[in-house]
């Protein structure tokens, strides 16, 4: 059975042939689903219109179940990633003391800030599925070696950050 007959026939109410005849109206999703309310469901042939409110509720409540898992997804990753910057600040404040002071040094402090910045405004996102996306690839991104030089960390943190500029409200 395609998945996503199988995840529209999760809604009461909605069998194979219902499902089937959504996805051919274009309603592949609960978002859809709910975006065309009331209206947009009596158009499609054999629904019965006294479960269309039903549909629709349960529709709804899939998408705020869904978007709050989303919500709490996004929000523990950018928890995860906050306290790797914080680790990397420390380690790298540690290694490079005095060098911290000169021209590589603030950048590398400029840097982290426009880190922490970017993942504060990731938990305000509106796209979590982006969001999500973006705080893995930016974890990813935030491997800097013992070995590492203060040049080599910069560009590390500056890949991350550009991982997460995607991500952010404003650019």
């Amino acid at each position: 059975m395609d998945p996503l007959i199988k995840k529209l026939t999760r809604l009461r109410g909605v069998g194979v042939v219902l499902a089937t005849r959504f996805r051919d109206a274009g309603l592949d999703s609960f978002e859809k689903i709910v975006e065309a309310g009331a209206d947009g469901l009596q158009k499609i042939r054999g629904i019965n219109p006294r479960a269309i409110l039903a549909i629709l509720a349960q529709a709804s409540e899939m998408v705020a179940e869904r978007t709050e898992n989303a919500v709490e997804q996004s929000l523990n990753k950018a928890s995860v990633l906050r306290v790797r910057i914080q680790d990397v600040a420390e380690d790298v404040r540690s290694r490079f003391g005095p060098e911290m002071k000169g021209k590589i040094g603030k950048k590398v402090e400029k840097e982290l800030l426009k880190i922490v910045d970017h993942l504060d405004q990731a938990s305000r996102a509106i796209q979590k599925k982006k969001v999500v996306r973006g705080l893995v690839k930016a974890e990813k991104r935030l491997v800097i070696s013992e070995k590492a030089g203060l040049k080599k960390v910069r560009r590390c943190l500056k890949k991350t950050r550009k991982a997460l500029t995607r991500i952010s409200i404003h650019r």
